[in-house]
């Protein structure tokens, strides 16, 4: 697979879970025309930028982390330089994008750049400093996006939509906590203090099923406010599925189960709103 596709991490099923982050928020405001589209596809982009700027940041990490090699070696084969700039001018091309469309989708993009940035670079860097790492990488990749294009789309406010958001990030943080369970002998190498590193592997999957039930609950209560209890329980099945990949060992065995459930789950999700 090219270096490219690995850097912005677009192998399956990350792609299509991408474009459901990107568009969720339309999808709850029930509205396409070309701005909310140029929106979310301003969200897709600012998404995907932060992939290769977290290639290039973890390099150290990756090298050491069994799974994560092709990652590094995909930094290497094109210049750790390079991918810096490309992640850096698809940032600013996510913001044009935005600015386009309107301040307020300007801002909410401009916010996810930021995230991204605090998360992965000194002297910050955020992804070293526990729990603010995968609370971040939820916000920015999860809630930001979805408040963004709901907005583009001229959603209005509604309690049962910001409880159904704050599910998705909740989820979301737990998936990222559990998502870096096997890099900790790489982060811990280099010194990168996150939960799994500082509190343990089992600690870190407890506190993944604590933030997905918890998820679970915002998400059903949004759902059935919204659109009533069989929605609700569409949407509370498809995303506990995930609970089954919790014990997973591996980042392969994550990418190929736990993944592919947490889609689906992003999935049913998306196409809730357009089918209620």
């Amino acid at each position: 697979m090219p270096a490219l596709t690995y850097l912005h991490r677009l192998e399956h099923p990350f792609g299509v879970h991408y474009a459901c982050a990107a568009s969720w928020g339309a999808c709850y405001a029930t509205r396409f025309d070309l701005a909310v589209v140029l929106a979310v596809l301003a969200n897709f982009v600012a998404i995907i930028s932060g992939n290769p700027l977290n290639a290039y940041a973890d390099v150290r990490n990756d090298i050491h982390t069994a799974d994560k090699r092709h990652l590094a070696r995909a930094v290497q084969e094109i210049g750790a330089r390079k991918v810096l700039t490309l992640a850096i001018f698809e940032m600013i091309f996510a913001l044009a994008l935005a600015v386009a469309v309107s301040w307020k989708v300007a801002i909410g993009v401009g916010l996810i750049l930021v995230l991204y940035l605090a998360y992965n670079l000194e002297p910050i860097r955020l992804k070293r400093r526990g729990y603010a790492g995968p609370v971040v990488l939820a916000i920015a990749a999860g809630l930001l996006p979805s408040v963004t294009a709901y907005s583009a789309a001229g959603g209005q406010a509604d309690p049962a939509v910001w409880l159904l958001f704050s599910g998705v990030a909740a989820l979301a943080t737990g998936r990222a906590l559990w998502w870096a369970v096997p890099d900790r002998a790489g982060d811990a190498r280099v010194g990168s203090r996150t939960p799994a590193v500082l509190y343990g592997t089992r600690h870190a999957v407890n506190a993944t099923t604590q933030l997905t039930v918890g998820g679970l609950l915002l998400v059903g209560g949004g759902l059935w406010f919204r659109f009533g209890p069989f929605w609700a329980a569409v949407g509370v099945v498809a995303c506990s599925a995930f609970l089954l990949a919790r014990d997973l060992p591996t980042a392969r065995q994550q990418l190929r189960y736990g993944m592919s459930m947490a889609v689906v789950s992003t999935i049913v999700l998306a196409a809730i709103p357009l089918l209620a």
